[in-house]
């Protein structure tokens, strides 16, 4: 038979109080034998010893020093009132420390068990559709601090499987939006009679973009679950940001000519980080590509790399300027496909930034963002710790 916490500890504190008992009985049981022995022993010597003066058994009562076998060594006998005041005051103290023990633990005990009940069925409440429910419970023991250890547990489930509900209502509907438009595009076709050979390829067209931007987002969706599992640190190397960088800026060419960008960079210091060399070109591809995509035609596009005063982190800025984004949208902007609302219509960051966010993560760095409303200018800022055992440029 199982007992309940509550019945184990009850049993507890009746286990105490009977031992308490047991004590204090033994206590008076040897306060009496002493007194006894000692009454026992003067009046053996008062009977015995015929010649012994009656002051000489007075004071042997008052606190003379005995040594017979059995008897403590500093004998002293107290007077029958005197010592019934002792066994009173005794009893009475020690019946008094008992009560006040045993209805302070039982006061203590079912405060503790109230708390424990409320937490049981405040958890057992708690499911998908009620995770804004919190305990609340005030106060500096120890059950006070878990509850505020398990409600701050209950704010990141709650912001994790929010995240994760807005992220398949997303992703979804990202995923539909091109479904749709080729959808259309083939209904339209059957439904004309005469298509002609331009409304064709037009068609065709669009279809093929459709499928190269589903294409990207299962890539990407891909790429951020790989990411996410597999840190890939094993694979970490020895690797020059700068050259990196160069690369990527090489493969948007045509890109800032179309969009009349004016390219500035700014390299000094130290450029050699332990990373994966993958992942590292998929974040600088992924904010180039963003800053770029999202910058005001005939702008400019600064990216610059230098070294922290300690030399222990490699700073890599990237600004442009961008009416994308508002400043309310910059805590967002690393969301999975977060989307912003500008004069053009809602626009979806994709999935870039969220991957770029967690490679910087994987790499013990820090990316952060800030927006200036007066001129507009997005800056994206990149940490990332250098080699300490390099100091090549």
């Amino acid at each position: 038979m199982k007992l309940t916490l509550q019945k184990k500890i009850l049993l507890w504190f009746v286990v105490i109080i009977l031992i308490s008992f047991i004590l204090y009985g033994l206590l008076i049981y040897f306060v009496y034998s002493y007194n006894l022995r000692g009454e026992r022993y003067i009046i053996s010597i008062r009977d015995h010893l015929k010649g012994v003066d009656l002051i000489i058994i007075e004071k042997l009562r008052e606190g003379s020093r005995f040594e017979p076998f059995g008897v403590p060594s500093h004998l002293k006998i107290l007077p029958p009132g005197l010592f019934s005041r002792v066994v009173y005051t005794i009893t009475g103290g020690v019946l008094v420390i008992i009560i006040i023990a045993v209805s302070g633990g039982f006061l203590v005990l079912r405060r503790m068990l109230h708390q424990v009940n409320l937490i049981t069925e405040n958890v057992r409440e708690i499911d998908e559709k009620k995770l804004h429910l919190r305990l609340n419970l005030k106060g500096k023991d120890a059950i006070s601090n878990m509850a505020r250890v398990f409600d701050s547990m209950l704010d990141k489930i709650e912001s994790s499987f929010n995240k994760q509900k807005q992220f398949f209502q997303n992703a979804s509907h990202e995923l539909n939006t091109p479904l749709t438009v080729m959808k259309t595009g083939i209904d339209v076709m059957r439904q004309k009679k005469n298509i002609t050979g331009k409304e064709y390829r037009e068609t065709i067209d669009i279809i093929d973009s459709e499928i190269m931007r589903l294409s990207k987002i299962t890539e990407e969706l891909l790429t951020l679950s790989e990411i996410e599992e597999n840190e890939c640190r094993d694979k970490f190397k020895k690797i020059n940001v700068r050259k990196i960088i160069e690369k990527i800026i090489k493969l948007f060419d045509n890109q800032l000519i179309s969009r009349n960008l004016k390219l500035r960079t700014d390299f000094k210091g130290n450029f050699f980080i332990a990373g994966n060399e993958a992942q590292i070109e998929q974040l600088f591809f992924n904010l180039i590509d963003n800053a770029i995509k999202y910058s005001v035609s005939v702008g400019d596009l600064r990216i610059s790399a230098e070294n922290d005063m300690d030399k222990k982190f490699l700073i890599c800025t990237i600004i442009n300027k961008s009416d994308a984004i508002k400043e309310k949208d910059i805590p967002h902007i690393f969301d999975r496909f977060y989307k912003t609302s500008t004069e053009k219509g809602k626009r979806s960051f994709g999935l870039g930034l969220s991957i770029s966010k967690k490679i910087v993560e994987n790499h013990n760095g820090k990316i952060e963002v800030n927006y200036n409303k007066n001129n507009k200018k997005v800056n994206f800022r990149i940490l990332l710790p250098l080699e300490p055992s390099s100091d090549a440029k």
